[in-house]
C-alpha cells in the first residue's frame, strides 16, 4: 500500500524539464479514470475533480450495481514521450479522497463507511489531437478497512491552455 506514495513522490522528484511540451491543460474527462469531471494539469502535477462509477457489490438478488463516488485529489505524470500524435502520452499515478454517494459506500450513512483514499496508476495514451485514452487500474481502501482493486480506463480530451 506504501507504493502508490512512493512512486509518486518518485515522479515528482524525476518530473521531466522538456521546453516543447504542453505545461498547462485543461482536460474534460468523460468516462471514469481519474474520474467523470474536470483536471488542470501544471506541467507534471493535475489537480481533478469529478465523479466515479464503479461496480463494487451486489444487490440482494446477486446483480452487480454501480457505486458513485465523488472523488477529487492528484495525479502525477512522468516519463512522458510522442507516440505519434505530436502530443505526450505518459504513465501516470494519482491518489485521491473519496465519498461514496450510494448502496455499501454511502457517506451520508456512515462517514467512515462511506469514505476512502483511492490509488490509481496506469498509462495516458495521447492518441489523435486532442483525444486521450487512459488504461489503468485502481485500489480503493475504505476508511473502515475494506480493500478492492479494480480495471480504471478512461476516456478524455485535452485542451492546452
Amino acid at each position: 500500500m506504501l507504493l502508490v506514495p512512493l512512486v509518486l513522490a518518485l515522479a515528482i522528484s524525476a518530473a521531466p524539464d522538456t521546453e516543447d511540451r504542453v505545461d498547462r491543460e485543461l482536460m474534460i474527462h468523460g468516462f471514469r479514470s481519474p474520474s467523470t469531471g474536470l483536471e488542470l494539469r501544471e506541467s507534471f502535477l493535475g489537480f481533478h475533480v469529478g465523479l466515479y462509477p464503479t461496480t463494487l457489490d451486489e444487490n440482494a438478488a446477486g446483480e452487480s450495481r454501480t457505486t458513485w463516488f465523488l472523488k477529487f485529489g492528484l495525479t502525477a505524470y512522468f516519463l512522458g514521450f510522442d507516440t505519434g500524435s505530436g502530443r505526450e502520452s505518459s504513465p501516470f499515478v494519482g491518489v485521491s479522497l473519496v465519498q461514496g454517494l450510494n448502496n455499501d459506500w454511502d457517506v451520508s450513512e456512515s462517514i467512515t463507511g462511506g469514505a476512502g483514499v483511492m490509488f490509481d496508476a496506469g498509462f495516458r495514451w495521447a492518441a489523435w489531437r486532442g483525444l486521450d485514452l487512459r488504461l489503468g487500474a485502481m485500489g480503493l481502501l475504505g476508511f473502515d478497512g475494506r480493500f478492492l482493486v479494480r480495471p480504471a480506463p478512461g476516456l478524455s480530451w485535452s485542451v492546452p491552455l
